[in-house]
């Protein structure tokens, strides 16, 4: 199985992270664990020293006329405190001289210089010294009080005691638990980056052309979430890839119809003018140019639609006043609604306060009144209406007009649709752009049948 390198990543952070984390533990324990036992062994040591330097000195004042060199029950002491401590004790006098010891051999040569190169430990009137190199060890220096009123010097010399905590064995006891805990880190590992994989293997799928394939993972973490991120995004992308497959369908439809007819009227142009008929010239060139305009104002309505979709630049939302930004299109339309007959009744509070784009709002609610006024009748009435609907603001236009079927209904803002039966020219992509710009507001906006006809509404956020 090929290992992914971010396994690799997580692998090797968390045994960095873990190694780190060992050799603080292992440092705090050797600081304060260790000084702790220091602490209790110099406190063990001073009092055993002291212990030691009171039986002496106690032999040494039961026979104060005798020399401790014939001192038997002084040397017998010696022996006992050899076996007892391990440990070899000597007595010198105040010239150097051995007087008493422990052990039959010779005394262990420049022991002091030995010793003395190491750490002095600070015990009151006793010299310790602690050997690091060889073994290590204590080198003990006691003054006594000696019968004849001169002071001599015992010495201890511990070649090995356990001063410390044992250092060597907690430190394999962490990297014993260390190698535990990164064998087990493998299969953690695999479980962050097992749908990471499966995740990569969707983008796959959709990249080569499978639109429908959807990640599936079940969970609340956040792969979980980003994995229900990735759905939306291919959801969103396979709408736009077959809705710009229907765009182009649909525009390829719509431009051969004004091109067609251009093509027509330029063949009878040409054999007219070949019979030296140039009459009907005029009328045909007026066609033409009446099938240019249409499909100027096709492919304007077709590029403002496709912006839409790729806006350089974000809405610039804001609150405005919904009721006074419809009455101003209103007065736009006051000539194409008298030429009709038409009958407008408002229901318009002073001020309603949206959170929107001002210029693609205008926009998208021109194109709502210029199609309500396109196909209502003559002498037909138009309703506009702001009021509260829970926590929105309802805005509705309602147009006489017949009953649409919810087939009908469903379609009105599909690109492109044009109702059955409808003589009216137009591109049909006034309400398509219309509802994008109210969605991408923060808006909805649907059609229903009413009884004083067809009616449009729109929710904004409050």
């Amino acid at each position: 199985m090929k290992i992914s390198r971010l396994y690799t990543k997580i692998f090797l952070s968390f045994l960095g992270i873990l190694v780190i984390t060992e050799a603080l533990i292992f440092a705090l324990f050797v600081h304060f664990a260790g000084k702790q036992f220091r602490d209790h062994f110099e406190q063990q040591m001073q009092s055993q020293a002291t212990l030691v330097k009171a039986f002496v000195e106690d032999k040494i004042r039961a026979e104060p006329l005798l020399s401790p060199s014939l001192n038997q029950s002084l040397k017998d002491l010696f022996l006992r405190m050899g076996e007892i401590y391990g440990a070899r004790f000597w007595l010198t006098g105040h010239d150097g001289g051995v007087l008493a010891k422990s052990f039959d051999a010779g005394i262990p040569k420049d022991v002091e210089e030995r010793f003395l190169m190491g750490r002095e430990m600070n015990m009151g009137p006793y010299k310790v010294y602690k050997r690091f190199r060889k073994g290590g060890g204590f080198y003990v220096l006691i003054p006594i009080r000696m019968g004849d009123g001169q002071t001599g010097t015992l010495h201890a010399l511990f070649q090995r005691i356990d001063t410390g905590p044992h250092k060597g064995g907690f430190a394999l006891g962490l990297a014993v638990i260390g190698v535990i805990i990164a064998l087990l880190v493998i299969p953690v590992s695999r479980q962050i980056t097992r749908p990471l994989n499966r995740l990569r293997q969707s983008a796959v799928q959709i990249s080569e052309g499978d639109l429908s394939h959807r990640f599936s993972l079940t969970g609340k973490d956040e792969i979980s979430q980003l994995g229900r991120t990735f759905n939306v995004m291919a959801e969103r992308l396979e709408r736009m890839i077959r809705g710009g497959k229907e765009l182009t369908a649909n525009v390829s439809h719509e431009l051969r119809s004004p091109l067609a007819r251009i093509r027509v009227a330029e063949e009878i142009i040409e054999e007219q003018l070949k019979r030296g008929e140039s009459k009907m010239v005029e009328k045909h060139l007026n066609a033409i140019r009446e099938d240019i305009e249409e499909l100027d104002r096709l492919i304007g309505r077709i590029l403002e639609f496709s912006k839409l979709d790729i806006r350089e630049k974000p809405f610039e939302r804001a609150p405005l006043n919904l009721p006074e930004l419809l009455r101003e299109l209103l007065d736009r339309f006051e000539t194409a609604m008298k030429q009709k007959g038409m009958m407008v009744r408002t229901e318009l509070p002073s001020i309603t306060l949206v959170y929107g784009d001002r210029e693609s709002l205008c926009s998208a609610l021109s194109n709502l009144l210029d199609n309500a006024v396109k196909f209502v009748p003559n002498g037909g009435e138009m309703a506009i209406c702001v009021a509260e609907d829970a926590d929105h603001w309802r805005l509705s236009v309602t147009n006489t007009y017949r009953k649409l079927s919810d087939n009908e209904l469903d379609k009105l803002f599909e690109p492109f649709y044009r109702v059955e039966g409808v003589s009216e020219r137009g591109t049909g992509l006034g309400l398509a752009i219309a509802r994008k710009i109210i969605e991408q507001n923060g808006g909805r906006i649907h059609a229903v049948n009413s009884e004083k006809g067809l009616e449009f509404v729109i929710l904004f956020p409050r």
